[in-house]
């Protein structure tokens, strides 16, 4: 994480951390962050334990160089004491128990065990211990969990924290072991094949380990050909082989060959070829038939030119030859098996090309990448290919800059088919690519952001190649840049809502930057922040990638999180009628609502107040149109639902008059026509 690390995960490596569909939980873990090198050296494993049965159990930890109850010298060295002891026990996101034994700052103090009682209920657990060992090298420590009121341990680890001193840069270390079957003498050989430079100085040593008898073999200085020593061996005994073997040079680069041979046979019992320094590792070859081969290499000139490359073949411990820059090579070789060696020098990242024929029958042709600094603030260059060839046809290749957290300052990819560049994008995007039948790579270079305030220097980007037609899925791989990522494959049983979520433990400090990606193919789906998490999150079945990017606190060496992708509970259902919808000024209403899923709501509007999850309730007498609002809240979020109510007037009386009374009516209609009467004898 500190340095540049290959996270590539394809979709031929699906054989993820996915779970049976019915599993509720598809991933839930913890892991701990490293700060840099050193701290990762001292780093023990994660531990893991599961309780079958509910009950009140007991971690207990020890630091081992100390007795209890004894005074403790912080000051002696010859006693293996840590400077620091403190472990984690997590289940299901929860720090169940946290302990942190308190070392004396002077002498004589006695010192015992920390102990926690927690809670369990049955599962899998799992255990962080953190540490840093004495000036002594190394301490060592005890983890025990016990049921609480008596009885044997259900787990128990005793391990060590110690301070890991490895080889400088320029130096390489063999340590492996071999069985003599056949008791005689027997002479080691170790010979500089001076490639891609010569080497400066071994230290050999050959020890009996079984019967343990010790060293028969110790010699220091240069490499030479004549044998570095001689031992008598017994039948059936076992040896142990360590060699140390130094470089020199502004490359610091070099390759030797080791040996032991002898006995009555004069067999060879061990026979390896070692790379010193930033030479890579050998690529093994099968040659089908013996004669004449030609060895031709290419700069590649992706993502730009290679200051110098060259190549070298060695077969049945000879170093057959060798080639450098495009100057083919003529090498006679036997059938069966050689190795390559291939060494670049590029001042950023590039990339050289390796042939091996005989005649128009190719025996060999891929691709060899370089990367001048392991830094993770530099260029970076990867390489994906299939584990299968490909058909020959049309494919389509996809590059994406997810920007997570920021954008990448360089992205570009480039096909290649044996030793042939076929296909090139400069930039982020999608375009069609023609491929022969045949093995192929996707070589892609990327420089990541520079640091920004509290947003550090990474960056994330996903490549897929698919077939047209079809969209079959060739390469599907997502990869961090600028070291700080961790990826974890899921593979999802199902389409369906799920929730992601990221937990910062604080231990032993809250992280600095805590950040999470979720990714399918070139898609960025969802990305949590901090310790929450997406709920209701949407996701198709199959591959994706949860990309973690995280800091420990400035002035801590650690850090701890955990992620979870876990079906989602549903969200509440919310409904909320009203009877009647209209109303006359100063009526009521009934109001009707249901709730599932939820476990409380509250009323807001034309109401107030919490709300039981059903019911109805009458509405104070209304005198204008009224919103009546309800919110429900339950383990998968919330919903609510909102209903208006009209309200209309009252008629009006018109002229102060009311209804007239049916029998006054009667009378006044009788006396109008008595008065009618009386007029008309009058006017006659």
């Amino acid at each position: 994480m500190f340095r540049k690390t290959i996270v590539a995960l394809a979709a031929w490596l699906a054989s993820g951390v996915g779970l049976p569909a019915w599993s509720a939980t598809v991933l839930e873990t913890s892991e701990v962050l490293a700060a840099n090198a050193a701290a990762a050296a001292q780093l023990p494993p994660t531990y893991e334990f599961t309780l079958t049965a509910a009950g009140n159990y007991v971690v207990t930890l020890k630091d081992l160089g100390v007795m209890p109850g004894l005074p403790v010298d912080p000051t002696n060295l010859n006693v293996p004491v840590l400077q620091s002891l403190q472990v984690l026990v997590t289940r299901d996101l929860q720090a169940v128990a946290e302990l942190e034994i308190d070392y004396p700052t002077e002498p004589n103090i006695a010192q015992l065990p920390e102990t926690q009682v927690f809670a369990g209920t049955p599962g899998t657990y799992r255990v962080h211990v953190l540490g840093a060992a004495s000036d002594a090298g190394v301490g060592l420590f005890s983890v025990d969990v016990a049921p609480s009121g008596g009885g044997a341990p259900l787990f128990q680890v005793a391990d060590e924290i110690a301070i890991q001193s490895g080889p400088a840069p320029e130096q390489t270390v063999l340590q492996t072991s071999f069985t003599v079957t056949q008791a005689g003498a027997y002479r080691v050989r170790a010979l500089d094949r001076s490639f891609p430079a010569p080497l400066v100085e071994r230290n050999v040593l050959v020890l009996q380990t079984s019967p343990t008898v010790g060293v028969v073999v110790s010699n220091q200085g240069a490499f030479s050909t004549a044998d570095v020593g001689t031992f008598n061996a017994t039948a059936g005994a076992t040896y142990d082989l360590i060699v140390i073997a130094s470089s020199s040079g502004a490359d610091a680069a070099g390759l030797y060959g080791v040996s032991v041979q002898g006995g009555p046979s004069d067999a060879v019992i061990y026979r390896s070829e070692n790379a010193v320094g930033s030479l890579p590792r050998a690529r093994t070859l099968s040659i089908a038939s013996a004669g004449a081969h030609t060895l031709t290499l290419a700069d590649l000139e992706f993502p730009e030119a290679l200051t110098s490359f060259s190549a070298a073949v060695i077969q049945n411990e000879t170093f057959v030859g060798s080639t450098t820059g495009t100057t083919a090579a003529n090498l006679t070789l036997s059938a069966g098996p050689a190795q390559l060696f291939v060494y670049a020098v590029t001042p950023t990242v590039g990339a050289a090309s390796v042939t091996l024929g005989q005649g128009a029958q190719v025996e060999y042709a891929d691709v060899h990448i370089a990367d001048a600094s392991p830094e993770a603030s530099t260029p970076a260059i990867y390489s994906f290919s299939p584990s299968e060839a490909v058909a020959a046809g049309n494919y389509m290749l996809t590059l994406a800059d997810l920007r997570f957290p920021t954008q990448l300052t360089d992205l570009r990819a480039a096909v290649v088919q044996g030793a042939t560049v076929v296909h090139q994008l400069d930039e982020a995007g999608s375009e069609p690519v023609t491929l022969q039948t045949g093995r192929m790579r996707v070589l892609v270079a990327a420089t990541p952001p520079p640091v920004s305030g509290t947003t550090p220097g990474n960056g994330l980007f996903a490549l897929t190649l698919t077939t047209q037609p079809g969209n079959a899925t060739v390469i599907e791989s997502t990869q961090g840049v600028g070291g700080l990522f961790t990826a974890r494959v899921v593979t999802l049983p199902a389409a369906g809502r799920y929730d992601v979520t990221l937990k910062d433990f604080a231990f032993p400090e809250r992280l600095r930057t805590s950040w999470l990606a979720v990714t399918r193919g070139t898609t960025l789906v969802g990305q949590v922040i901090g310790s929450s998490a997406i709920q209701n999150l949407q996701l198709e079945a199959g591959l994706h990638v949860l990309n973690f990017l995280g800091q420990p606190a400035a002035d801590a060496n650690y850090g701890t999180f955990g992620m979870k992708v876990a079906d989602s509970v549903a969200p509440p259902v919310v409904t909320l009628a009203a009877s009647p919808t209209s109303v006359t000024s100063g009526q009521t209403t009934t109001l009707t609502w249901s709730a599932t899923g939820a476990t409380s709501c509250s009323a807001a509007g034309g109401w107030s107040g919490s709300k039981a999850l059903t019911g109805p309730e009458t509405s104070v007498a209304l005198t204008a149109n009224t919103t009546f609002e309800i919110e429900c809240v339950g383990p998968g979020g919330r919903d609510d639902a909102s209903v208006t109510v009209t309200v209309n007037a009252a008629a009006l009386r018109r002229g102060g008059g009311g209804a007239m009374d049916p029998l006054l009516l009667v009378s006044l209609l009788a006396l109008l026509s008595l008065a009618t009467a009386r007029r008309r004898s009058i006017l006659r």
